[in-house]
């Protein structure tokens, strides 16, 4: 990590609500909105944030969404069209820090508030039903251009004029794009998924997942 503060892009906040996706009606949270006024960041999420699948998404584990703006350009690349912010779903779009450059434990000051980042994101089908591409789901997967979640340490206002300041290193190294490669690729190395059950700060459901592989 070669400086201490990042550019907040967007600031991305949005309720569930009823959509149709790939023909079928679907309760998603996925829809977000940029907002430039002060939110409330509390331990499971933004006030005025909400999700609906809350078996997948939401918890203290994954209170908050961010997603590298640096990968923007390979989408609209790839399927020559525009990707509006928040294409993601997102709470935080950032520049400059992504997945190969973060890594779990990571804590990071965020205007008022405290977080530390605990998994990657793991894509699901509404990516593809939201943006009517079929094949991007799979290709997050393949890219491990996901983003990453983080949990609250210390909840406060958080407004889209503010930075996001690096504050401290989990003593493992594991980065996000190295937690992908075990979940989605490397399923077999229970060497690394045995070293990476060492930390701590792993969100709790990717431990469950890692434990029953390598049991």
């Amino acid at each position: 990590m070669n400086k201490l503060k990042y550019q907040i892009v967007s600031l991305n906040i949005g309720q569930p609500k009823v959509r149709e996706l790939q023909g079928k009606m679907v309760e998603t949270g996925f829809i977000k909105e940029r907002v430039t006024e002060s939110i409330w960041l509390s331990k499971t999420g933004f006030n005025g944030d909400g999700q609906a699948d809350l078996k997948n998404h939401g918890g203290l584990d994954k209170a908050i969404l961010l997603y590298p703006y640096d990968h923007y350009a390979f989408w609209e690349g790839k399927y020559n069209r525009k990707f509006n912010i928040p294409a993601f779903g997102e709470n935080l779009t950032i520049e400059g820090l992504t997945e190969e450059t973060v890594y779990i434990g990571d804590e990071f000051e965020l205007g008022e508030a405290i977080i530390q980042v605990s998994q990657p994101r793991q894509p699901c089908f509404k990516i593809a039903g939201v943006h009517q591409l079929k094949d991007i789901t799979a290709l997050v997967t393949e890219t491990g251009y996901g983003g990453y979640y983080c949990r609250v340490i210390k909840e406060g206002y958080v407004s889209s004029k503010d930075t996001l300041k690096f504050k401290k290193k989990y003593k493992r190294e594991f980065s996000i794009k190295s937690v992908h490669n075990l979940l989605f690729h490397d399923r077999e190395n229970q060497h690394a998924m045995k070293e990476l059950l060492q930390v701590d700060s792993l969100a709790n459901s990717v431990k469950r997942t890692l434990s029953k592989r390598i049991k």
